[in-house]
């Protein structure tokens, strides 16, 4: 009897249970609301085939139609060339319908402009002074921080000054030989936002010169190899090689392109260098897909007569592992001769440098880090290597200042650490830098700007902080403090 009330109780349960469940996949109250909630909008742009993100997801080109709920979302649109448009907190209501916008027209050509009204006396003539970014504005300063004028900013539109951010480009590739030509990176500050743009800007006559315009995805790589008026940019993939080299002429404006793959497929470069006599560009690369891969190989390129070499092939390249990596290229012996490195794994050794000459012909030999040291004059390398030895640490150099005969070096155990010696490596001083995040050095300079990124409880973005630093002295100067302001790139430029 009773083992029969247990059966009778148990399949009771499992019936309610089972009703219940069908009740709720069915016409429960929850679903119903859910439906309810759940609306069909179209949404368009003028002009159409604009990019929609919808709470921070991408939702397709428009003209689109998508099922949304009842509520408040964000919407944003992107079309190259116009403005980005954003939407918050718009409130979708059960008789909505459409959402449409009107895309506005982007004009490149005031994207940032020049606000000094008489260049011949701005304090950028003085010999030495300090240039900083501060809400989208570059400022100049004397070099003891005591006077400041502000020479150009962005676009006062306000859509553009809360879209785009500043920057001076790069290390001590984003000023010129003669440091009179400084590189501005203009960036989105979102991800797909826009594109983002080169310009340059002449530290002597305030000419701001729109050098290209990229797709923010694999970044722009500069130098000025070609001379102190030509700046040579590629632009670059994650992992992927320059599909394309060009020089700009900053005075006129003309352009000529050293790589070009878009008609030759082997015209593609992990590293690069040029001839002494502006002759020949040596690469590593030609038609490869992933970063590094046995297609690598170094090639040899007339720049006159457009004759493409291969001086050693991908086999020779990759002799020892899978992972080796061409690290640098230049050309040596009066430009007669190429040395490479390359970055070798060799089993039992880890990670090993390896050095190579060869000439116009393809004839190459192995040579030792020694005398590839004396071939370049590589004191770099050459110190970096003392360096290591004496400290018995992981390191590498920032840079060697040759005007005061110092060197700046990081070491790179558990924490950054950023130091100062002599060039002979004696008086090695802590700066009392941990963990820099960005340097400028400037041509002929014993000073230098260094970025340390602090982070506090009650933020989680990182608090950018600029020092001044005089390697001679040892002495820096926290340039948010100094000007009262903050600082978001600085550089020095002088004696």
């Amino acid at each position: 009897m009773n083992v029969k009330k247990v059966v009778i109780l148990l399949s009771l349960l499992v019936m309610v249970f089972t009703s219940c469940g069908i009740k709720q996949s069915g016409n429960s109250p929850t679903n119903q609301t859910f439906q309810e909630q759940a609306k069909v909008v179209h949404i368009d742009s003028d002009p159409e085939g604009a990019d929609v993100n919808i709470d921070d997801n991408y939702s397709g080109k428009t003209p689109l139609t998508v099922k949304i709920t009842i509520g408040k979302h964000n919407f944003a649109f992107y079309k190259e060339g116009y403005v980005w448009h954003s939407m918050d907190n718009v409130e979708i209501k059960e008789d909505t319908n459409e959402i449409k916008v009107t895309l506005r027209k982007f004009d490149e050509a005031n994207l940032i402009r020049i606000v000094t009204s008489d260049p011949g006396k701005s304090l950028l003539n003085a010999p030495s002074k300090l240039l900083f970014v501060s809400n989208d504005t570059i400022y100049v300063s004397d070099k003891d921080g005591s006077k400041t004028e502000k020479i150009a900013d962005l676009n006062e539109d306000s859509d553009i000054r809360s879209l785009y951010s500043i920057r001076f480009y790069g290390t001590s590739s984003g000023i010129s030989p003669d440091s009179k030509w400084l590189i501005l990176y203009i960036y989105p500050e979102a991800f797909s936002q826009g594109n983002d743009f080169l310009y340059a800007l002449n530290l002597e006559t305030l000419k701001l010169v729109k050098v290209v315009e990229g797709d923010g995805e694999g970044g722009i790589e500069i130098s000025f190899q070609m001379g102190d008026d030509k700046l040579i940019y590629g632009f670059q993939g994650v992992n992927a090689p320059f599909f394309g080299i060009t020089c700009f002429d900053l005075n006129t404006g003309k352009i000529c392109n050293l790589l070009d793959s878009s008609k030759n497929d082997e015209e593609r470069a992990y590293t690069y260098a040029i001839s002494p006599d502006k002759k020949y560009i040596a690469y590593a690369g030609g038609i490869v897909e992933v970063f590094p891969d046995k297609k690598t190989a170094l090639y040899l390129k007339n720049l006159e007569t457009g004759e493409l070499k291969m001086l050693v092939s991908s086999k020779d390249l990759h002799q020892y592992s899978d992972e080796d990596l061409v690290s640098s290229i230049e050309f040596v012996n009066g430009g007669r001769e190429i040395l490479y490195s390359e970055v070798v794994n060799i089993p039992g050794q880890n990670f090993v440098t390896k050095y190579f000459i060869v000439d116009f012909e393809g004839h190459r030999k192995e040579i030792s880090s020694e005398e590839a040291y004396k071939i370049t004059r590589d004191r770099s390398g050459e110190l970096e290597a003392k360096l290591k030895k004496l400290l018995n640490k992981n390191l590498h150099i920032d840079a060697v200042l040759d005007k005061c005969k110092k060197i700046v070096f990081s070491t790179l155990e558990n924490e950054e650490k950023l130091y100062i010696c002599n060039d002979d490596l004696s008086d090695i001083v802590f700066t009392g830098i941990t963990n820099p995040n960005f340097m400028h050095f400037s041509p002929n300079s014993c000073k230098f700007t260094c970025e340390v990124l602090s982070r506090n409880d009650t933020s989680i973005a990182p608090t950018s902080i600029w020092y001044l630093i005089d390697a001679t002295t040892n002495k820096k100067v926290n340039l948010n403090e100094l000007f009262k302001v903050e600082v978001k790139d600085a550089i020095y430029i002088g004696e």
